[in-house]
């Protein structure tokens, strides 16, 4: 049930004339955790908003919000096509070969700025014999204008993934903190994502990373308005990795693994489906293995919010 709010402003208030307040799923920021870990571009879903209308009187204006009920949950589903499937840098199937993925999560807001988020994603190559699935739990806390966040990621493969045999599978620890920043209409968040290996490994026949491999990212997002439905979402990232990715003579490695940058222009059809194609770029100069220096790629999803 909606509530009215009057508030009573004076002659400073002459000035404004609309007001916009946005509140940010918990499932927008469980799928942001999980865009992380391939290192792709960040489309959460569009955010509610509330309408401050601005009314007149002696000297002063009457500002009432029309403020919707908190909601303490949310559901996401998203699909899309990428023309290569970027992980960490590495182009995972090659090139000629794309990605055609599923996704969904379910969000609560059990206590205020908390968030807790478990959602399945499934991925299925184009042009080769490949298949993924992910679950993923996700607890964020807000702390103002930071978010600090917590998770386990699960990888299932269930074809050979050249690591030895059939029904490979992984375990991830996460941390990520984000700080969210506004300059005027733009939003610019800078976040940072440690991911840590927690098993199988590569020595047991059902893994296939090195004990305590580990990945960090940090990466740039930002979103700037065009229209009521579009906005241009800009980001960069640069990655980090410690014994998770190997070159193209076998060798593990330690250091900085690639430099990505990008375009994401999603679109809100409606208040509940949101499509996004984008354009990425990558830059690497590990002989990171199957993966050419300069690499280009693009892709498009889907998203419905509720």
């Amino acid at each position: 049930m909606s509530k009215n709010i009057a508030v009573i402003l004076t002659g400073f208030a002459l000035a404004l004339a609309t007001v916009e307040a946005q509140v940010e799923t918990g499932s927008a920021r469980g799928q942001q955790a999980l865009d992380r870990a391939r290192s792709a571009p960040i489309s959460p879903a569009a955010p509610e908003t509330v309408d401050v209308l601005v009314g007149s009187g002696k000297g002063f204006k009457e500002i009432l919000i029309l403020e919707e009920e908190d909601k303490w949950w949310s559901i996401n589903v998203d699909t899309g096509w990428d023309s290569l499937y970027m992980f960490r840098g590495v182009n995972l199937l090659g090139n000629g070969h794309g990605l055609y993925w599923l996704g969904g999560d379910v969000s609560v807001s059990p206590w205020e700025g908390g968030s807790i988020t478990a959602g399945v994603w499934w991925g299925t190559g184009l042009g080769v014999t490949y298949d993924e699935l992910n679950v993923f739990v996700d607890l964020t806390q807000s702390f103002g204008n930071f978010d600090a966040s917590f998770g386990w990621v699960y990888y299932y493969y269930p074809n050979d993934f050249g690591a030895g045999g059939p029904d490979i599978h992984q375990n991830e620890l996460y941390w990520a903190l984000a700080y969210n920043a506004e300059i005027g209409a733009i939003s610019i968040t800078p976040s940072v994502t440690y991911y840590l290996n927690v098993g199988p490994t590569s020595q047991q026949r059902d893994g296939w990373t090195k004990p305590g491999a580990s990945y960090l990212i940090f990466q740039l997002d930002t979103e700037i308005p065009v229209t009521d439905f579009l906005s241009f979402e800009p980001f960069t990232a640069f990655g980090v990795n410690f014994d998770f990715n190997e070159r193209d003579n076998g060798d593990y490695f330690k250091g900085g693994n690639n430099w990505e940058l990008g375009l994401a222009m999603p679109v809100a059809l409606t208040s509940w489906f949101t499509v996004s194609p984008y354009v990425a770029y990558s830059y690497q100069w590990q002989d990171l293995v199957g993966t050419d220096t300069n690499t280009w790629w693009a892709g498009v999803s889907a998203s419905f919010s509720f």
